[in-house]
């Protein structure tokens, strides 16, 4: 009678690596799959109707490209444009902050097109901190939004200015900055209705502003892509990481663009420029820099005070959150998975992979799914003249 042991020494080698392969295969495919389903929470069954028709959502699930579907990964293709944006055209205009400094937007055009725009509504796009306007995920969104008819402008913040500016009374307030470009830009479009899309720790600010602002009614409906939400437990999160050191080199940049500034105004601001010079850790140069700048003690004051999670709660106005679990900037246990049991505004859109403001998708022709996530929801918000706020939260 045949055994175990002469079944497997009758197999050919070939037969035996072909088994072994698609074993391999089969356990990676089944991991790959488990991992891509999307979790989706509301309260709110205006919502519904959104998630029935948004195409980015049908399968209810975000499908990474399958060769780098790891956070770093997706992280270093959010560098890479998917796009096509030669034709793309960037007009600076700027404005003067009441209490010192320059802010910037950028409208955005295609060279050789009209567009018919969607009248009266306009994109207004908050980048990442030290983002250039032109990053290739800007670029990307910006493309999207044109192709359904949406004019959009970015809004340049006073960190991501090749040189930084600043207030010469006070302290920096990054909602009242952002406060000034949308007047801005209603003063160049005094009926337009804006749809605002934050990116990371422009997510951030974003979010605070539609709490701190509720009672305007300039912002119609908001998308909030990579929102740390917690900057405590975050900056704690990334501590002693790649992220950290990337972290640190931005917020460098920005020091050394400002050094002007922040020697004249030392005084103001009680800096001490060498130990903000010798300042290695991301909590460093916020306790050292960025916490006196804002008014702040130090740097946990600084985390405590704007991290947007806490306010979540007062936004009024239909609000899209997309987030990734695997994002190696964001600790998950700060994401507000339970929010929309206190705001019905809020759709929160979670996904396992995706990294941070990566969400790269495709085989053949990569593409960046949260933006289409995003133009769906711009739409819906147009189509549907969702042009109020969802009722209050109970």
């Amino acid at each position: 009678m045949p055994t175990i042991t002469t079944f497997f020494e009758s197999l050919s080698l070939q037969t035996i690596f072909y088994t072994v392969f698609l074993m391999f295969l089969s356990v990676n495919l089944l991991q790959y799959f488990r991992k891509t389903k999307i979790s989706i929470f509301h309260s709110n069954e205006k919502f519904a109707d959104f998630l029935s028709k948004a195409p980015s959502l049908k399968s209810k699930r975000f499908y990474p490209f399958p060769l780098v579907t790891f956070a770093l990964g997706q992280c270093y293709l959010s560098f890479k444009t998917f796009e096509n944006d030669r034709h793309l055209i960037q007009t600076r205009e700027s404005f003067d902050y009441p209490r010192g400094g320059r802010g910037h937007v950028e409208w955005i055009t295609e060279s050789g097109k009209t567009h018919n725009f969607v009248p009266n509504i306009i994109a207004f796009i908050l980048p990442g901190i030290r983002t250039k306007p032109n990053a290739p995920y800007l670029r990307d969104m910006y493309i999207k939004l044109l192709k359904i008819g949406i004019r959009p402008v970015l809004f340049v913040p006073r960190f991501n200015d090749t040189k930084l500016v600043v207030p010469k009374t006070g302290y920096l307030d990054f909602m009242e900055d952002m406060h000034h470009g949308v007047l801005y830009v209603k003063s160049k479009y005094p009926q337009a209705k804006l749809i605002a899309i934050g990116h990371s720790y422009g997510a951030n600010t974003l979010t605070n502003y539609l709490a701190m602002y509720s009672q305007e009614k300039h912002i119609v409906a908001a998308v909030a892509i990579a929102n740390p939400f917690n900057l405590v437990i975050s900056s704690q999160y990334a501590k002693g990481t790649v992220i950290e050191r990337h972290l640190v080199r931005g917020l460098k940049e920005v020091i050394s663009g400002g050094m002007e500034d922040i020697v004249s105004c030392s005084s103001h601001y009680g800096w001490s420029v060498p130990d903000i010079l010798k300042s290695n850790t991301v909590q460093e140069v916020d306790d050292n820099f960025t916490s006196k700048l804002l008014g702040c003690k130090n740097a946990v004051d600084y985390y405590e005070m704007l991290s947007s999670g806490r306010r979540l709660k007062d936004v009024k106005v239909p609000f899209l959150l997309i987030n990734a679990e695997d994002d190696p900037f964001i600790d998950p246990r700060g994401l507000p998975k339970d929010i929309h049991l206190k705001n019905k505004n809020i759709l929160f859109v979670l996904t396992k992979k995706g990294a941070h403001i990566g969400w790269i998708e495709g085989v053949f022709r990569l593409k960046r799914w949260y933006v289409s996530l995003t133009t769906d929801f711009v739409k819906w918000i147009v189509e549907k003249e969702q042009l109020v706020a969802f009722p209050d939260s109970e």
